[in-house]
């Protein structure tokens, strides 16, 4: 292998990890929801930017290619590693969980800063087994982009 051959894999191997950013980036701008609530258009719209985005940064060549999938597999895995142990990070790449009805009123500051609609709430809490807000102490939109929920009269969660 040449030095050229090297200079490229290296090349490949910093375009793998600049797509990965770009990614992490566009997740971050979509909000929680779209991780945990996904519609059959989010879920085309993010297969379109994944796609596109990745043109830009991938080389052609089998090599180029099979680098830059082990380098973003690499990258995912050592950063959801650190997430595990690093609450910071976590919250840094993620975001927080944030409570979105609290004692059966909704926060709608919360729903508008989340991109939650109140139908999208009503549905969540439906799926928890909540008839409407006031049965619920507390929902949160988790990290995940799921809601979890607490009835009035519960000690425990569902979610």
């Amino acid at each position: 292998m040449s030095l050229v051959d090297v200079q490229e894999l290296v090349l490949q191997s910093a375009k793998a990890i600049g797509y990965y950013a770009t990614l992490l980036v566009m997740m971050r701008l979509a909000g929680k929801r779209l991780a945990g609530q996904t519609t059959t258009f989010d879920l085309l719209v993010l297969i379109t930017l994944g796609v596109t985005v990745q043109k830009v940064f991938l080389s052609e060549g089998t090599l180029a290619t099979v680098v830059f999938v082990v380098v973003v597999f690499a990258v995912h895995r050592g950063l959801a590693s650190v997430c595990r142990v690093s609450p910071a990070v976590r919250h840094f790449v993620r975001g927080k969980p944030r409570a979105l009805v609290l004692d059966g009123v909704v926060i709608d500051a919360a729903l508008e800063a989340e991109g939650v609609s109140h139908d999208e709430l009503l549905a969540g809490l439906r799926r928890l087994g909540f008839e409407q807000p006031g049965d619920v102490r507390l929902a949160v939109l988790e990290e995940t982009g799921h809601i979890s929920a607490v009835g009035m009269s519960e000690k425990g969660d569902r979610g």
